[in-house]
C-alpha cells in the first residue's frame, strides 16, 4: 500500500518520473526509427525507377510520338491513321535490310464481352534471320478516340522504329517481325489480322509494348504460363524492373483490359508485355501528349527493346518453362521464385519458425501460449484492417469524395496510417490486458511479438502461396528474412541484437514500398475514371489494407518494444485523423494537373434538333459537379432533360435498315456507305446471337469498324427484340466546341457526334 501511495504522489502531471521520461524517450525515438527507415524507404523505391537521359535514340523516338500526335486522333482505319502508318512505312524503308509490307485485312474478332467486324491496315518489316523461327515486336499506331495518343502508343512506336535501326546491324540467328498494328483500341483486331499473314506462321515469342500511363520505367507486367525462360530473361536488362503484381490482376479479372497478347497467347506464342505505368492521369485523354511524357522512357523504352530482341534471336535459351513468381528489387536486382518450390518452400518456412519459436521461448523464457496468443492477435489485425479501411473510405465518401485522384498523398495520410494502427490493435490490446494481469515481464514483449508475428507471417505465406496470390511474395520474403533474423538474435551478444530485426524492417519496408508505389500508381488514375454508381473511396481504402498488414507484421515488434504510449498519443492520432478527414473534405477531387475527363455526345436522332449529353464515367457525373449549368451558362445553349440542345452537324452517316420476316425470324442490319469512325450494334432481347455467336444476359454488341462501304449484321433471336445502332463521328458542330471551350480548367473534354437509329419489334 505504500509503494502505491508514494507511487501516485511523485507521479503527478507537473512532474513526471524519471522511468515515465524513460518511457516516453523510448516510445518515441522507437517510432520516429522506424518512421525513418519509412521514408528512405519509400524514397528509395521511388527514385529507383527514374530513367536515365534521353540520348539521340529516346530524343528520336519522342520525334515519332510528336509526329503522330500532331494528327490528332488516329483511330483504326481513319485518315489520319493512315497518313500515320505511311509516316511508319517511309521511316522502315530507310532502314537498311527490312522487308516491308502494308497489310490490309478484314474480318470478325470476339473481343471480350462483343464481336468486332474491322477492316484495318498493318504495317508489318521483317528482319530475316539463319532461323525461320521469329521474334514478333508489337506495338500499335491507332490511338483512342479520346486523345492523339503520344505515350499510348506513340512513343512505343518511335522507340521501335529506333530499335529497329540499331539491330539493322547485327547478326540474327532468329528473325525479327515489327508489327506496328493498325487496331489495338478496336478490339485487338489489327492482332486479329496479323496472325492470318503468311510471316505469322514462323512467330515463336512476342515483346509487347503497352502503355497504362507516360512516365517512369517501362515495366514487365504479365507474362504467360510457361514463360519461365523470358521472365529470367528480363531480369538480366540494366534496369530490371517487373512485378507479379500487375499479372495477377490481370489474371484474377480485376483489371477490365486487355493487350493484343491476348490474341498471340491464344495462337501458342511466349511473349512478354511491358507498359509505362506511370502517370496514368492522361491515359486516353486529350492531354496525352509528348510533353507530358517523362524525360528518359523513350530512351528506356528503345534499350529494352533492343536487348530484348537481341538476346531472343541470339543464342539464349528461350524455351518453354513454367512462369515463376517475379519482381525487382530497386530496379537493381531480380528476383524469381518457382512455384511449387515457393510452396514448399513456404511449408518449410513455417516449420523453421515452429521449431525456432520454440527453442527461443526455452533461452529467453517466454510463454509458448502467449507466443500464440500474440500470433492469432496479428491474424485478427486483417479484418481489423479492412474494417477500418472501410469505414475511413465511408466517412471520406461522405466528406470529400475522390480527394484521392488530385491528392494521391491523401492515401499516404489518412486511411494507410489508420489501417496499420487497425492490424496492430488487437496485439495493443492483448498487451495491455498482460500488463493489467501482471503477466508481461519487461522485455519480454516485443521477443514474443517477434515470435508471434513471425508465425502469423508464415501461415499466411503459406496460405498466399498455395492459393496462388502473386503479392503474397511480400510474406514468403518476410519469413526468410525472419528466419534469418531470429537465429541472429538467438546467437549475437546482447549489443548486437537487434541489428537483425532492423535488416529484416528495412528490407521489408523497401518491398513493401515499391508494391505500394506499383498499386496506387496504377490504381488511383484507374479507379478515378471507373463508370460506377458510388464513389471509389471505400474501395481504395481498403486496398490500403493489403499494404497494412504486412506492415504491421513486420512493425508489431517495435510497436511492443516501444512501449505504451504517453497518455496524449490517443488524443494525438484521432486529431491527426480528424484533419486528414478535414482536409480530405476541403481540397478539390480535381484540378488541372490531375482532370476530369468529360465526354460530349452530340446525339441526332430523328428530330429536328440534337442533344449534347456530358458524360464523365465515375460517379463523380457533371451533372453533380455542376458542369452542365456552367457549360449551359457559358455557351449559352439550352438545357432540356438533362441535356443541352444544339443544332444539328452534317456528317457522312450511311443508311439503316433492319430486313425481318417475324418476331423470332432473324434480323438482317443492312449499314449503307459510311464514313463513320465506330458503328455499334446493340441488341436485347431473348436468345440473342449474332454470326453463330451467343450472347448472355439478352445483350450483343456488335462494334464495325473501317467497314466504309457497308456491312451487314443477321442477328438471331428467340423473341422480340429491340435494336439501337450508333454511327460515331470525331467531326463536331460549332455548339459542340462552344461546350468544350466553356468546360471549367479542371476537366478536360473531348467530343463526339453520334447519329442514332432504333428499331424494335411491336411486342418488344
Amino acid at each position: 500500500m505504500t509503494s502505491v501511495i508514494s507511487r501516485t504522489v511523485t507521479s503527478t502531471p507537473y512532474e513526471p518520473s524519471a522511468g515515465r521520461r524513460l518511457r516516453a524517450g523510448r516510445f518515441a525515438a522507437t517510432w520516429a526509427a522506424v518512421g525513418l527507415l519509412l521514408a528512405v524507404s519509400f524514397s528509395l523505391a521511388h527514385w529507383a525507377t527514374r530513367p536515365a537521359p534521353d540520348r539521340a535514340a529516346g530524343r528520336g523516338a519522342l520525334a515519332t510520338a510528336q509526329q503522330l500526335q500532331d494528327l490528332g486522333p488516329h483511330v483504326a482505319a481513319s485518315p489520319q491513321l493512315a497518313k500515320g502508318l505511311d509516316a511508319v512505312s517511309r521511316e522502315l524503308k530507310t532502314i537498311p535490310g527490312l522487308e516491308v509490307q502494308r497489310q490490309r485485312a478484314s474480318g470478325s474478332y470476339h473481343y471480350t464481352d462483343r464481336n468486332v467486324d474491322y477492316s484495318i491496315e498493318n504495317v508489318i518489316a521483317r528482319q530475316p534471320g539463319d532461323s525461320d523461327d521469329a521474334l514478333l515486336v508489337n506495338v500499335h499506331v491507332d490511338s483512342a478516340m479520346e486523345g492523339p495518343g503520344a505515350a499510348d502508343d506513340g512513343v512505343n512506336v518511335g522507340a521501335v522504329l529506333q530499335a529497329a535501326r540499331q539491330l539493322a546491324g547485327k547478326e540474327h540467328h532468329r528473325t525479327v517481325i515489327y508489327l506496328f498494328n493498325g487496331g489495338e483500341e478496336v478490339g485487338l483486331t489489327g492482332a486479329d489480322a496479323f496472325i492470318k499473314h503468311p510471316w505469322a506462321k514462323k512467330v515463336r515469342w512476342f515483346l509487347n509494348l503497352e502503355a497504362a500511363g507516360s512516365g517512369g520505367l517501362p515495366i514487365l507486367f504479365q507474362a504467360g504460363k510457361d514463360d519461365g525462360r523470358l521472365i529470367d530473361l528480363a531480369g538480366t536488362t540494366s534496369r530490371p524492373y517487373g512485378s507479379v503484381l500487375g499479372q495477377w490482376l490481370f489474371q484474377a479479372g480485376l483489371i477490365n483490359s486487355d493487350t493484343d497478347s491476348h490474341v498471340w497467347r491464344a495462337q501458342g506464342w511466349s511473349g512478354l508485355d511491358y507498359a509505362l505505368f506511370e502517370n496514368g492521369y492522361w491515359y486516353h485523354t486529350p492531354n496525352d501528349r509528348v510533353d507530358r511524357i517523362d524525360p528518359g522512357s523513350a530512351q528506356a523504352i528503345t534499350d529494352l527493346t533492343v536487348y530484348i530482341a537481341s538476346k531472343v534471336t541470339g543464342t539464349t535459351d528461350v524455351s518453354r518453362a513454367p512462369a515463376p513468381y517475379y519482381f525487382d528489387v530497386l530496379s537493381r536486382w531480380w528476383v524469381t521464385l518457382d512455384p511449387l518450390l515457393t510452396r514448399i518452400g513456404t511449408l518449410v518456412l513455417l516449420l523453421a519458425l515452429a521449431a525456432l519459436t520454440w527453442r527461443a521461448c526455452r533461452v529467453w523464457h517466454l510463454r509458448p501460449g502467449q507466443v500464440a496468443a500474440t500470433g492469432g492477435a496479428a491474424l485478427l489485425g486483417i479484418p481489423a484492417a479492412v474494417l477500418a479501411g472501410a469505414l475511413v473510405g465511408g466517412a471520406q465518401s461522405l466528406i470529400g469524395p475522390h480527394a484521392w485522384f488530385a491528392h494521391p498523398w491523401l492515401v499516404y495520410l489518412v486511411p494507410l496510417p489508420v489501417a496499420v494502427l487497425a492490424a496492430l490493435t488487437p496485439q495493443l490490446l492483448l498487451q495491455r490486458r498482460r500488463a493489467r494481469r501482471g503477466s508481461a515481464r519487461p522485455g519480454a514483449a516485443a521477443r514474443t511479438a517477434l515470435l508471434g508475428n513471425a508465425s502469423a507471417t508464415g501461415v499466411l505465406g503459406v496460405l498466399t502461396a498455395w492459393l496462388g496470390v502473386g503479392p503474397g511474395y511480400l510474406l514468403w520474403v518476410s519469413s526468410a528474412l525472419l528466419v534469418v533474423s531470429i537465429v541472429l538474435v538467438l546467437v549475437l551478444p546482447g549489443r548486437w541484437r537487434a541489428v537483425p530485426p532492423l535488416v529484416t524492417m528495412f528490407v521489408s519496408f523497401v518491398l513493401i514500398a515499391q508494391f505500394t508505389q506499383e498499386l496506387f500508381g496504377l490504381a488511383i488514375p484507374m479507379m478515378g475514371r471507373l463508370p460506377t454508381a458510388i464513389p471509389m473511396d471505400a474501395v481504395i481504402a481498403v486496398a490500403s489494407a493489403v499494404v497494412a498488414v504486412p506492415l504491421a507484421l513486420v512493425v508489431a515488434p517495435f510497436a511492443m518494444h516501444a512501449g505504451r504510449p504517453p497518455r496524449r498519443t490517443g488524443l494525438a492520432l484521432t486529431a491527426f485523423v480528424a484533419c486528414g478527414l478535414l482536409v480530405v473534405g476541403l481540397v478539390s477531387p480535381y484540378d488541372p494537373a490531375h482532370p476530369k475527363l468529360v465526354s460530349l455526345f452530340q446525339e441526332q436522332t430523328g428530330g429536328k434538333d440534337a442533344r449534347i449529353e456530358l458524360e464523365g464515367r465515375d460517379y463523380l457525373t457533371p451533372q453533380k459537379l455542376g458542369v452542365l449549368d456552367q457549360v449551359a451558362q457559358g455557351s449559352g445553349l439550352p438545357v432540356r432533360d438533362g441535356a443541352l440542345t444544339a443544332r444539328k452537324v452534317s456528317v457522312p452517316s450511311g443508311t439503316v435498315a433492319f430486313d425481318t420476316a417475324g418476331t423470332t425470324a432473324p434480323i438482317r442490319i443492312r449499314i449503307g456507305a459510311n464514313g463513320a469512325q465506330l458503328i455499334r450494334i446493340t441488341v436485347t432481347g431473348p436468345g440473342v446471337s449474332v454470326g453463330g455467336r451467343s450472347f448472355d444476359g439478352g445483350e450483343a454488341v456488335v462494334d464495325v469498324v473501317g467497314r466504309f462501304d457497308g456491312d451487314t449484321v443477321t442477328v438471331n433471336r428467340s423473341g422480340p427484340v429491340r435494336i439501337q445502332v450508333d454511327q460515331v463521328f470525331s467531326q463536331t458542330g460549332k455548339d459542340a466546341k462552344r461546350v468544350l471551350a466553356a468546360l471549367p480548367k479542371w476537366t478536360m473534354g473531348h467530343a463526339r457526334t453520334v447519329v442514332q437509329r432504333t428499331w424494335a419489334d411491336h411486342r418488344s
